[in-house]
């Protein structure tokens, strides 16, 4: 995409706006300006999958843990509730390790 110079405002914004969506940038070629994609974003080492996994397991799946956990301790723990937290939990893991997966293969 492209606006020829003298641009309005509203042609600018619309520009911007357009690239935001777009992942591009606006470069100034002279007499006008143009959406220009940018690279695309390195893959995430392993490392860093294993960071972003134990951060989402943190925020995700140990306050459903927990929950189970205080269930547990009730006089009468209410195993249907529990049984449902437990599904959950494990329904949470599987989506976090589909969004953060390993390049290389996981041991299991």
């Amino acid at each position: 995409m492209r606006i020829n110079k003298p641009y309005k405002n509203k042609d600018y914004a619309d520009l911007a706006v357009y690239c935001n969506e777009n992942n591009c940038h606006i470069e100034d070629k002279g007499d006008y300006l143009e959406s220009v994609q940018n690279p695309p974003l390195p893959e995430p080492t392993d490392e860093e999958q294993r960071q972003n996994r134990a951060a989402a397991y943190k925020e995700e799946v140990d306050p459903i843990t927990a929950h189970i956990e205080r269930l547990r301790d009730e006089a009468e723990p209410d195993e249907a509730k529990i049984s449902e937290l437990i599904a959950e939990r494990s329904k949470k893991v599987e989506e976090i390790k589909q969004k953060f997966p390993y390049k290389e293969v996981e041991n299991l």
